[in-house]
């Protein structure tokens, strides 16, 4: 990100004007016009001010940031560097209009799922998951599950075996413990339909789910969130990487921008969030 960028964000998430900041800063809302379009860059003299004014550090002003992120932040930022999350007006599958868009799973390249497949294992370790097979809901979940067990046994020295849901049989996997791996989930309908497969194959539910958002939303028929009503109705444990909140908290404290949906992120938690 440039440092008109930068500025432009932290503006924007401060919520004040080009003028406001220019005030503050004691230099023209041209000088600020022209920062944020790369036309000009901060004086070095002024750029301390910047940073005081936003209460951050020079290194952060200049996305110097990113060893000292955690790794939900650094997941956060890796999914909007690859078009993963994404910002803009978004009919769901539920009907809802959302002002953002998890999109994982989908046409990457083998970086990003290997990348992909290293925070679903950090997720896995985190939380210590026990389990000794790794599944995925359908096809396009392939290559995410062969990644994360690739982390797993490269990185921490955890072998287990990894299948896709349609292709568990009673006499390999029933001894299993099943953990399933999947991406966002909003109303909780299509992971529904998985653990109902999984249990109509093997004869029990995984003991624990990996998902890499959870958006926190209210299921579809309570005022409590899908995760809460999935977790009671099929004894199972959701692990999210990362969930809604925790984007709201990467763009106030300028992990990633969110631009003119910063606040419309907030008026939709507070409009859907569950129990």
């Amino acid at each position: 990100m440039l440092i008109g960028d930068k500025i432009r964000s932290l503006r924007k998430n401060k919520n004040i004007t080009q003028s406001q900041l220019a005030d503050a800063l004691s230099v023209s809302s041209q000088s600020v016009s022209k920062w944020e379009n790369q036309l000009s860059v901060p004086d070095i003299s002024v750029l301390p001010v910047i940073a005081r004014y936003f209460g951050i550090t020079m290194d952060e002003l200049f996305n110097y940031r990113l060893d000292a992120l955690n790794y939900k932040e650094r997941f956060i930022r890796f999914m909007v560097n690859n078009g993963m999350l994404r910002f803009g007006e978004f009919t769901l599958k539920s009907g809802r209009k959302s002002p953002y868009l998890i999109h994982s799973g989908y046409n990457l390249t083998g970086s990003q799922i290997s990348k992909l497949g290293e925070f679903y294992a950090e997720c896995i370790i985190e939380h210590n998951i026990d389990s000794n097979c790794l599944v995925g809901i359908g096809n396009r979940e392939i290559p995410l599950v062969i990644a994360t067990n690739m982390t797993l046994f490269n990185k921490y020295g955890i072998d287990t075996s990894h299948c896709v849901d349609f292709n568990i049989e009673n006499e390999a996997f029933e001894s299993k413990n099943i953990k399933l791996s999947t991406d966002a989930f909003t109303s909780g309908k299509t992971l529904r339909s998985a653990l109902d497969n999984i249990k109509s194959q093997i004869g029990k539910y995984p003991s624990d789910i990996v998902v890499c958002v959870d958006r926190m939303e209210q299921d579809e028929h309570s005022s409590f969130s899908a995760k809460h009503e999935i977790e009671k109705q099929y004894g199972v444990k959701i692990h999210p990487i990362v969930n809604l909140v925790d984007i709201i908290r990467a763009v106030d404290n300028c992990v990633i921008t969110a631009g003119d949906y910063a606040e419309k992120l907030k008026e939709y938690r507070d409009c859907y969030k569950g129990l």
